[in-house]
């Protein structure tokens, strides 16, 4: 008995719009080309294939390993994603991306770990970490700890930078990266950075292989 009611609580999706799904579901998981036109609230998402979320989602665990993209508000207590994954706004405890993440309005993370290709308008995170495989975009980057750098297993004729206007942080440490303007406590400014104004509290360190064209010290509050 337990065994048929643990298998009624898991459905697998292959295509089609679905607007009415089981409210007893838990386990979602999409392995064909499916658009969702319903809130969700579930313990996990797989999701492999092309898939489409037109409502707010909230989930324990959302795994993507295809093409996926969320179009309004998802609240995500740990997300992975190994393919292509496009959300709007979101707040997730822990996110890892070896893929492509594109953010097109702000997210909120506690942990932020990305290997791949990041495009964003705003992040907000306690800790954020990039290696970069080609070029990332990010508008505003706003964390407490903030390292960035280029993935050296990957293909080494795409070009690995990381184009912001502002990163604002308490401990940073950037490489390939340019920036209108970095503002940190302790900040480390390394190889192949271009950056317009740096903002310091405590102090600052740049390699001879980085440009910042002004450096300015702010007062500790």
């Amino acid at each position: 008995m337990n065994e048929e009611i643990q298998q009624l609580r898991s459905i697998t999706l292959t295509s089609g719009k679905i607007k009415d799904l089981a409210a007893d579901c838990e386990i979602l998981k999409i392995r064909g080309s499916v658009a969702l036109h319903q809130e969700l609230r579930l313990q996990k998402i797989s999701t492999h294939g092309h898939s489409s979320f037109h409502s707010r989602v909230v989930a324990q665990v959302l795994n993507n390993t295809g093409s996926c993209m969320i179009k309004d508000f998802c609240d995500v207590t740990e997300m992975t994603n190994a393919g292509n994954l496009t959300m709007k706004n979101g707040q997730v405890q822990k996110i890892n991306s070896t893929g492509k993440l594109t953010i097109e309005q702000k997210l909120q993370a506690e942990h932020f770990n990305a290997t791949g290709f990041v495009k964003a308008k705003e992040i907000h995170a306690k800790h954020f970490q990039l290696k970069m495989s080609g070029r990332s975009e990010i508008n505003q980057l706003i964390a407490d700890e903030i390292c960035v750098e280029k993935d050296k297993l990957s293909l080494s004729f795409l070009k690995k930078k990381l184009v912001c206007k502002r990163i604002n942080g308490r401990t940073l440490e950037l490489s390939n990266t340019d920036a209108d303007v970095v503002e940190g406590d302790v900040v480390l400014i390394g190889d192949n950075c271009h950056i317009q104004t740096l903002y310091y509290k405590q102090n600052y360190t740049v390699s001879p292989n980085a440009q910042v064209q002004l450096i300015i010290r702010s007062e500790s509050e």
